[in-house]
């Protein structure tokens, strides 16, 4: 199937594609070996629900009268750890059943234990705001403004700008400054009806022939003499070259019916409920599914997944701890999908949120906003990097200077903000000297977080 058919047939099926309008080299129709899948937390997590406990540490008393102004309402934990890795132990919540207590210390103990020897926590990051859009803008580009592409947005159109579906996005900050085209789908379910249009349904197919006339062909002929009397008619030679960048890719052949049996494989043989409960996270879990299907048919290298709910104003912990193991439980099973596939030690694998909680509970048993966050970065198993910590908040949840070497707390260090963390993203996926990275800059400090 031509992928200027498939973009003809999205708007009706559920996907959206918006093309590039700067175009980069030209790429021959193939996949880099590196890919990214960055994963969004939406509304803020609390890192010191997650991955950087404080525990009883009667902080705030002057602040709030709730666990004596703790941070957190349960004690560190030191038997939940991996090398340098700590996380959050399960607090008693008044009214939660004790089988979901047990199935939430499950998840996310389950999530560190597994996969703890191949992630990365990056903790004490700047965000620089309180403000939903401006965070999720900063974490994920490294700049303020609205001017840089997402991260994945990026490296999608540094590596592969010209694949059909480059970059993936099921939603929260996905912005591409038009460097690469976005793709963005409802469901598992509509890829096939968009990858296979031509299929007979009630006797009638798209792939219509009328005797010896094949009706498909003469249109196919007809959208090409179009399109080459607009580039014939186009006076700006500037113009004229974009104009054949973006027919050129149009036109290009994309086997996009590849993704309908990677599908129909992992939904038939890798079943959400079997990892590792039964009705968890099943929206975050069928954005894996097609996001991996796309990957390992080399037609996607990025792709954005979400989940939203993380503002947790009142109620903290009955609400931010099902949704910490539902986020790790949704991990998992992408993760079981990626090495299911034979992929895992391709895709690099980031998890965020737009900024943290403040360090104490406000008098609706809620944590409002705070400018200090944690992320996660997870590789394949024969990744070296992972298995450590880089970075720290003081013990009450405030930022604190890093030595760049180490990324351990360092009076005479810096602070790590959200600009020097995607800075060395970009170094680590490969794509920190691209021609991109002069137009979208980011500052280069030092910070050797990926050694």
């Amino acid at each position: 199937m031509r992928r200027r058919t498939f973009l003809k047939n999205v708007a009706a099926s559920g996907l959206a594609i918006n093309m590039p309008l700067i175009s980069g080299n030209a790429h021959a129709l193939s996949t880099p070996q590196k890919k990214l899948i960055v994963i969004q937390a939406d509304g803020g997590w609390d890192p010191t629900s997650f991955c950087d406990p404080k525990g009883l540490n009667l902080a705030y008393g002057d602040k709030s009268a709730w666990h004596s102004g703790s941070t957190n309402s349960v004690a560190l934990n030191t038997s939940k750890a991996l090398g340098d890795i700590r996380w959050t132990d399960m607090p008693e919540i008044p009214g939660m059943e004790s089988t979901d207590a047990v199935r939430i210390q499950g998840q996310i103990d389950g999530f560190f234990t597994t996969y703890g020897s191949r992630m990365t926590v990056i903790n004490g990051i700047d965000t620089s705001t309180n403000n939903h859009d401006v965070g999720k803008r900063y974490m994920w580009s490294g700049n303020l403004d609205v001017s840089h592409p997402s991260l994945a947005a990026f490296y999608a159109g540094a590596v592969a700008p010209n694949l059909p579906l480059a970059f993936m996005s099921n939603g929260g900050f996905d912005y591409t400054a038009s460097v690469v085209a976005r793709a963005r789908a409802k469901s598992p379910g509509l890829i096939s009806d968009v990858a296979e249009p031509n299929v007979t349904y009630g006797g009638r197919n798209f792939l219509h022939v009328d005797g010896d006339t094949d009706v498909y062909a003469e249109i196919l002929a007809s959208q090409q003499q179009r399109l080459s009397n607009q580039l014939a008619s186009e006076p700006l030679e500037r113009r004229r070259a974009q104009m054949g960048q973006l027919f050129g890719v149009r036109s290009s052949e994309a086997d996009l019916g590849a993704i309908s049996p990677y599908l129909a494989d992992i939904q038939a043989n890798v079943l959400p409920d079997d990892h590792w409960n039964s009705e968890r996270a099943d929206y975050f879990k069928s954005q894996a599914q097609l996001v991996a299907a796309a990957m390992k048919a080399e037609l996607a290298v990025s792709a954005n997944l979400y989940m939203i709910g993380f503002d947790t104003h009142d109620n903290h912990d009955a609400r931010a701890y099902p949704l910490m193991g539902d986020l790790c439980e949704g991990i998992h099973y992408l993760m079981v999908l990626l090495e299911y596939l034979g992929i895992s030690d391709q895709v690099t694998v980031v998890v965020g949120s737009d900024f943290g909680r403040v360090p104490y509970y406000n008098r609706s048993q809620g944590k409002d906003h705070w400018p200090v966050t944690s992320m996660l970065v997870m590789q394949g198993e024969s990744a070296s990097t992972g298995g450590r910590v880089y970075g720290a908040s003081t013990d009450d949840f405030n930022l604190s200077r890093i030595n760049q070497q180490t990324g351990l707390p360092d009076d005479g260090g810096l602070i790590l903000e959200a600009s020097h963390v995607n800075q060395e993203l970009r170094k680590l996926m490969g794509v920190a000297n691209h021609p991109l990275a002069q137009l979208f800059s980011l500052p280069e400090s030092g910070f050797d977080i990926f050694g």
